[in-house]
């Protein structure tokens, strides 16, 4: 049996063989000349009209700008005194919902900032009965995300959930915030993450330089201006966050909800979940105004830079000023958008930067103005001359009725998008809270935008940049860039505190030799 298999198998392949051989006797070693037939090709004429010229000849008229649907929200208090505010939308089954607590990193001692950064991440890592991967796995079961986050006036528990899920969501987030586990081994992790961070916002030129201008702009002693360095992260304990976590209390706090959910039904689900959840909030911590280095420029020398980062500022007015709308035309003229003056100098007429921008910085305690840019090292002192002249011409002269009317209509066209999704319609009314600015605040903002005119922007202009006393910041090379800086501080351009030396973590430090 298997003699006559084999025999039948083998007369197969020699078979197969024959027919190989004879198919690859049939292939000529040169495949013949492929002929083609003529194409004619009909000259056309030169000036021949296409159908669709006087269509692409002129831009479309654009509609008219339409008005902006706010969304209504409706508020209660639960029996436990926390604060809800409901805005409904039907669109998507998705409930979001964000628990703002009254601590962040303004309430962190001086020796120990980071701690509410590190205590909030620490506290959606686990439950007292679930680990880290444990708590994972119960959101990754149910699709739903829980998760703990430090801001400066304000900590946040948000959640995230399909419509049908958000019972097992709140039931993690109930546990997470009333049973949290705080374990020693996720604590040391995080601490070590948040070092290695630390150590990469050194790693560059710009990175530097927004980690330390806040402590220029406010004061190193402000609660705005405390840096995050390895010192202080150290003197974080576990006992720390767990002092942090017990003030997490409900009565005085807020928690904000956008998607499809009712009040009754939301209410109830709270209430469930948290009514035995009792205590009250801390008060929200008042910060003072900024005491800057005014007229100072600062110098961080960071050995063969291929660019600088440049950043030069002064405090500016509160977010509740009558003139909000003209400051917010001013600065999108000199520094806002791609079109305005200081980007089309530095980047289009110069070629110093891929980028230059400008604005105003708003925080509960009053607002900064910044502009600046990562510029070619060799063009440092170049761009800090120009910028310098833009802030100056902006202040002394009248915007053009074109730059005016085009920031108008990019602010008025981009306010629906502020309301577009129900997550970003739920930022915009927590950010009139964050500011102290009524929740109707929205309602009359485009009338007051399309009312402003080239006197309204030019007071504001006079009024908000400060004819001198900046306080500037520039991180690059000392070699290429030392000599024209201290020409500048001695010519006072930006005010007559001269040039001082800092390090990497805003200390500081000797001149660099070049």
């Amino acid at each position: 049996m298997t003699m006559t298999r084999t025999t039948s198998a083998l007369s197969l392949g020699l078979l197969s063989l024959g027919l190989l051989a004879s198919a690859c006797q049939n292939i000529p070693d040169e495949a013949p000349p492929v002929t083609l037939a003529p194409v004619t090709v009909e000259q056309q004429d030169a000036k021949a009209e296409w159908p669709d010229e006087p269509f692409r000849a002129e831009r479309p008229t654009p509609r008219a700008i339409a008005p902006v649907e706010i969304p209504t929200f409706e508020t209660f208090t639960l029996s436990n005194g926390l604060e809800v505010y409901l805005i409904q939308q039907q669109t998507l089954p998705t409930v979001m919902m964000l628990f703002e607590f009254n601590q962040g990193s303004v309430t962190d001692p001086a020796r120990k900032a980071g701690l509410s950064g590190v205590c909030a991440d620490l506290l959606d890592e686990s439950t007292k009965t679930k680990d880290k991967a444990s708590f994972a796995a119960a959101q990754d079961d149910h699709a739903v995300s829980v998760w703990a986050s430090g801001g400066s006036e304000s900590s946040t528990v948000g959640v995230r959930a399909l419509q049908h899920k958000l019972p097992e969501a709140l039931d993690l987030a109930a546990e997470m915030m009333l049973e949290p586990g705080m374990r020693s081994e996720d604590f040391e992790v995080l601490k070590d993450q948040r070092k290695n961070g630390v150590e990469q916002s050194k790693g560059s030129p710009s990175s530097i330089a927004y980690r330390v201008f806040p402590s220029l702009i406010w004061g190193a002693k402000h609660p705005y201006g405390q840096l995050e360095t390895d010192e202080s992260i150290d003197a974080i304990s576990l006992s720390d966050c767990k002092k942090w976590v017990a003030k997490l209390e409900p009565k005085g706090n807020k928690v904000w909800v956008v998607g499809k959910v009712g009040a009754d039904e939301l209410k109830k689900q709270l209430e469930d979940r948290l009514g035995k959840w009792t205590g009250s909030a801390p008060v929200r911590r008042k910060v003072g105004a900024a005491k800057h280095a005014e007229g100072t420029m600062f110098f961080i020398h960071v050995p063969d830079a291929a660019q600088s980062q440049i950043i030069v500022g002064h405090p500016g007015p509160a977010r509740d000023a009558a003139d909000y709308e003209a400051t917010q035309m001013v600065a999108a003229i000199l520094g806002g958008s791609f079109s305005s003056r200081i980007n089309m100098n530095l980047r289009e007429d110069k070629g110093w930067a891929y980028g230059a921008r400008g604005s105003f910085a708003y925080t509960p305690a009053g607002s900064y103005f910044n502009a600046g840019s990562s510029v070619r090292t060799d063009a440092t002192g170049g761009a800090l001359r120009e910028i310098a002249k833009e802030i100056q011409t902006m202040r002394t002269t009248d915007p053009t009725a074109e730059e005016l009317s085009r920031e108008q209509a990019g602010a008025l066209l981009g306010m629906p998008a502020r309301f577009a999704t129900a997550t970003r319609s739920l930022y915009q009314f927590r950010s009139l809270a964050y500011y102290g600015l009524p929740l109707d605040w929205h309602v009359g903002h485009q009338e007051r935008l399309r009312k402003l005119d080239i006197p309204a922007v030019r007071a504001a202009a006079e009024t908000h940049l400060q004819a001198s006393g900046h306080v500037v910041l520039v991180v690059g090379d000392a070699k290429v860039v030392l000599e024209d800086l201290e020409k500048i501080a001695a010519e006072g351009i930006y005010g007559k505190g001269g040039l001082k030396f800092l390090d990497a973590d805003g200390q500081p430090a000797k001149r660099p030799k070049i």
